[in-house]
This record gives C-alpha cells, sequence and structure tokens, in this order.
C-alpha cells in the first residue's frame, strides 16, 4: 500500500483538521519530497505539534519516515510518466530504398524544423534571459533523462565564461533538495523540460519561486509543468519522426543563448577566460 492508499484508508478516522491536511497531502504529494516540517505547518496552517500526531496516526513515527514514503510514491510516479521512448517506422527490413528515403524525409523535415525555429526565435526574451544570466550569482541547471547533456553542456559553456554554474540531476531527491535550500534571490534555476515532462517539475519549480529566485524555462510548450512559474521562456520544438525528443533545436537555442551572454560581455569577455582557457572550446 503507498502513502496515498494509506491516506484514503485512515481518512475516515481523522479529526476535521486532520482531514484539511490529509487533503492537501493527496492533492500536492511531490510538494512533501523537498518541504519541511516548519514548511508544511505554514502551508497548512498547521501547529508541528498536529503534524507530528497526524504521522503517527497515519502510521509514521517521524515527519521525515512520512517524507520518506512520499518520496518513494514519487520516483515510481516518475518511473510510471516519465519515461522515454522512440517511434518505429513502418519500412521492411529488407527494403533498403524505402528507408534510405525515410532517411531522406527525415532530413527534409529537420531542415523544415530548423528553418521555422529560426525565422520565429523570440530574439528578445533570449536575449532578456542572457542578461539575466549575467546578473545571477549562481545558475542552477536542472534537468532530467536526454536533457541533461543540455545542462551539462551549458555548465561547460557558463564555466568557460566564468559564471558559477551547477548542474542539478532532478532525478535525485536529495540533490534537488539541496539545492532548495541554497537559493536566494540573486540565483537563477534554468530548467530543461521536455515530454515526457518530470513528473514532480511543477512543485520544484513552485518551491525555487518561493525562494525568489529568478527561474528559466527552456521547453517545447508553454504546457510544460514550469513554465507557469517562470520568469523567463524560451520555446523550441523537440519531436522528430522517430525520437519523442530531439537535442537539435535545444541546442541551436541553447547557441544563441550562451552567444549573446558573450555578445553581452562585450570587452570583458576575455578576462572570464580560465588561464589558457580557448575561445573556441
Amino acid at each position: 500500500m503507498d502513502i496515498i492508499q494509506s491516506i484514503h484508508s485512515a481518512y475516515p478516522n481523522l479529526t476535521k483538521k486532520q482531514k484539511g491536511i490529509a487533503q492537501y497531502l493527496m492533492e500536492n504529494p511531490e510538494d512533501l519530497c523537498y518541504i519541511t516540517l516548519a514548511q508544511l505547518s505554514q502551508r497548512t496552517s498547521s501547529t508541528e505539534l498536529t503534524l507530528l500526531r497526524l504521522c503517527k496516526k497515519l502510521g509514521y513515527d517521524s515527519f521525515l519516515d512520512l517524507k520518506n514514503a512520499f518520496r518513494e510514491y514519487t520516483q515510481n510516479m516518475v518511473r510510471v510518466l516519465s519515461s522515454t521512448t522512440y517511434f518505429v517506422p513502418e519500412v521492411k527490413n529488407e527494403n533498403t530504398s524505402a528507408k534510405t528515403e525515410l532517411l531522406q524525409q527525415i532530413c527534409r523535415e529537420e531542415a523544415r524544423a530548423s528553418q521555422e525555429f529560426f525565422s520565429s526565435v523570440d530574439l528578445q526574451e533570449i536575449i532578456r534571459s542572457a542578461r539575466q544570466i549575467r546578473k545571477s550569482r549562481r545558475i542552477f541547471l536542472c534537468a532530467h533523462d536526454i536533457s541533461r547533456a543540455l545542462a551539462i553542456f551549458t555548465q561547460a559553456r557558463l564555466k568557460l565564461l566564468g559564471i558559477d554554474a551547477f548542474f542539478v540531476d532532478l532525478t535525485s531527491i536529495e540533490q534537488t533538495q539541496d539545492m532548495l535550500e541554497q537559493l536566494c534571490k540573486e540565483d537563477m534555476v534554468l530548467f530543461f523540460s521536455f515530454p515526457k515532462y518530470y513528473y514532480p517539475l511543477s512543485s520544484i519549480a513552485k518551491n525555487a519561486v518561493s525562494r525568489s529566485a529568478t527561474v528559466l524555462t527552456i521547453t517545447d510548450s508553454t504546457a510544460s509543468p514550469s513554465a507557469a512559474y517562470s520568469n523567463y521562456l524560451l520555446l523550441c520544438r523537440t519531436s522528430t519522426r522517430v525520437f519523442y525528443n530531439s537535442l537539435s533545436i535545444p541546442m541551436a537555442l541553447l547557441n544563441l543563448l550562451l552567444s549573446y551572454v558573450v555578445i553581452d560581455m562585450g570587452s570583458d569577455y576575455p578576462n572570464a577566460l580560465p588561464v589558457g582557457g580557448d575561445p573556441q572550446e
């Protein structure tokens, strides 16, 4: 029995106040992965003692035990909802010419998608985002699954420019909570968010905003879980004929964003390079 089922089972025997707290827990299960007892007390307008009594009533010895149960539930939901996939085109294995034609079609589709991106990209939003990157004290690059490659690439480029950048693997609840506990208003959190969207991302973004950090999301749609909490939003297409997410256009977007960071540095750019640094790296 998972934590949500446990709460449902215990619900009829809870007090009115406990039922209100339980309702919050069931409606926001991923929040419990990242918040403290004091924060939950504030969000549910309850005393810490009331929350600890509820933990006991649900069968948990401490708030930490309850929190771990929600972490286990969230990680299971991530496995179910955030798994990657690809599409297998219907081409007979022995038909070489059909395979070649399909690859040519993909080339044409990639070219069209690239042309559409460069003809419609919001350069002003890129400029605003790049300038905010320069203003921020630290940049936390948050990603999961294939998007981790984008985050690691961005981290390498920003470090080359002397900007403090830290990669956060969202699949690690410990890393994510550690980041959230550090955040302040001088920091920026950059989320890479593509389908299938990371299940707890909305909660993570909401927590970042509650700590007054600036949020930038690079995503494929305004429906992305972190989009509603973003100060800056950069959009690009990722789906292709074969792969659920292609990195071609996101990489093009990143190159534009990081190029403007360099442009905005102007004469400060060479001074940002480490000793022996190569501007062409």
